[in-house]
Formats: structure tokens, sequence, C-alpha cells
């Protein structure tokens, strides 16, 4: 598998809630950062269980179901270097009240057809609002 059928299929299968499909193109002991520093969410989730468990299983119960948008604004790979850039548009409605509207950008690492890590940037201001964690601190 290329770096860009690697997201593509990661694309598919986050895009329909597929995790069988996911499992096929991350590693299991892969990492997903989500860069910051002023939002609880910020850290990095270790392997599957971090992933699935702690970051999807988190975000799904703050959103309102049937809410969540997502759209691909722009998808790019390296192959020579083993990375791609997956730029995406989300918004959602959380249980309380609040709506989350970022732009995102996905750094992926992949090694023979799997993702083995992700950092995951955005505006942590604008999750802290959304989620009510409080003001963002500079």
């Amino acid at each position: 598998m290329t770096v860009k059928s690697t997201i593509e299929a990661f694309w598919q299968g986050h895009s329909t809630q597929d995790i069988a499909l996911l499992k096929t193109v991350m590693a299991e002991d892969m990492t997903w950062t989500v860069v910051g520093k002023t939002c609880p969410i910020a850290k990095t989730y270790e392997g599957w269980d971090g992933f699935f468990g702690e970051l999807l299983s988190g975000l799904g119960e703050a959103f309102k179901p049937g809410t969540l948008k997502m759209t691909v604004k722009g998808l790019y790979a390296d192959e020579a270097a083993g990375m791609g850039f997956l730029h995406l548009s989300e918004s959602a409605e959380l249980h309380n009240g609040n709506l989350l509207d970022v732009e995102l950008v996905d750094v992926f690492t992949v090694k023979n057809g799997k993702i083995t890590a992700v950092r995951e940037i955005m505006d942590m201001a604008a999750v802290n609002a959304a989620f009510g964690f409080g003001e963002a601190s500079a």
C-alpha cells in the first residue's frame, strides 16, 4: 500500500466508523498525538486502546448523535518520506449545547502500509470553548 492509499483507507474507515477497516491500516502500537498545551484532550494516545478507547469514545460521548460532520479539504502524500497530511473541517454539536467547528491537519507517518504515528493540529482555544474546558491560555 502507498502512503496515499493508506491514508485514503484510514479516511474511509474513520468517516464510516469502520473499526475493522481502521485496524487494517493502523499499527496496533501506533500513537495519536493531539498537539497542544492548553486543552485536556491535547496529549499522546498510545495504541488502539488509546485511540479507539480513550480518544474516539470520549469524543463520541461528548457529541450529540448524528451531528458530526467531517469534510476532507485536502490529502497530500510524500511517498519517499513515508508521510502524508489530511486536512479536514469538522463540526459537531455537543451535549452541553455548544458547537465545535474547527479545521484540523493530521500528519501521518506510514511504514509498510501501516499508520505508526499521527500528529493532529487544530485550534485548541476553539476546542476548549466548545467542550467548556475554560479559557485557553496563550
